[in-house]
């Protein structure tokens, strides 16, 4: 005879589980923007009031008909251009690349669009033997509808009278391992990605959120990352719970972070792939406002 209390347990415990699988599937669908304003004195006169849309991790996720609640709550932030900061893509072999690809075509008809590459992107580059030529088709496919896709590089965003430079950083698998986070010393991402740019004002597009340390010490001013998915589950006071290398309680989940003279900002992202988990923790699209500092 099993006693009432394990009976009552059980019960209590098929109930939350239930009821946490609902929540989540709400949460996925609860499309947020996050306005953040960047001051410094290195933004010139020409890019104050300059407007970011920073998208990351989608991972083939919809929201709305072809994604057009998506585009429309893009289109409200009335951005200059976008930057991406990878993993739009899901490195599954039952996978495929439509879903991004239809939303970048959109996208890059209004808008100028950067684009780096995260972790399963550069999943699908490293393995060809399991993926074919998928990763290169998908980036033939970006810049047929002249999106800038960078790797391991820096370019100029030029206006009319002002400049600010771009650098996209792809990590090395070892950078995403689970379970442990290795160091990365400066010299490192030196020997990658050359040196900074210097005094120009200068954004990074850096997948993993775990180097900010190292990014600041390179000499970024302005660090967009995501690959963390908010945590997944977000606990009020305490933050995100765990990170895709199981971190627990993660240093940094989501939002805003500074080492020294660098801003970070850490997106929740957009979508899953393998757990389709979030509690607490809506999909973000992040509207960036830089602002020159008298």
């Amino acid at each position: 005879m099993i006693p009432l209390w394990i009976w009552i347990i059980a019960v209590l415990l098929v109930v939350g589980i239930a009821m946490a699988v609902l929540l989540s599937s709400y949460e996925n669908k609860r499309l947020t923007v996050e306005y953040y304003e960047i001051e410094s004195e290195k933004i010139p006169e020409a890019f104050d009031g300059y407007r970011i849309v920073f998208l990351t991790d989608l991972h083939c996720a919809q929201f709305g008909e072809n994604n057009q609640e998506l585009i429309e709550r893009i289109d409200e932030c009335r951005p200059d251009m976008i930057l991406v900061g990878g993993d739009m893509v899901i490195s599954r072999e039952s996978s495929n690349e439509e879903v991004p690809l239809a939303l970048m075509k959109e996208l890059s008809a209004k808008y100028p669009i950067y684009y780096a590459d995260g972790n399963h992107e550069l999943k699908l580059a490293r393995n060809e033997e399991i993926f074919g030529v998928r990763y290169k088709d998908y980036v033939h496919s970006l810049k047929e509808y002249n999106i800038h896709h960078i790797s391991n590089e820096t370019i100029v965003i030029q206006s009319e009278t002002g400049f600010i430079s771009l650098t996209a950083f792809d990590l090395e698998k070892k950078y995403y391992q689970r379970f442990h986070v290795p160091r990365m010393p400066l010299s490192h991402m030196e020997s990658v990605v050359g040196s900074s740019p210097g005094n120009i004002f200068h954004i990074l597009l850096a997948h993993n959120p775990n180097y900010l340390k190292t990014y600041a010490d390179w000499g970024s001013d302005l660090v967009l990352a995501g690959h963390f998915h908010g945590g997944m589950v977000r606990i009020p006071k305490f933050g995100g719970v765990i990170s895709p290398q199981f971190q627990i309680f993660p240093k940094y989940d989501a939002g805003e972070f500074h080492e020294g003279e660098t801003t970070m900002i850490l997106s929740r992202g957009l979508g899953n792939h393998s757990i389709k988990l979030r509690l607490f923790n809506k999909p973000e699209i992040s509207c960036i406002e830089l602002k020159k500092r008298d």
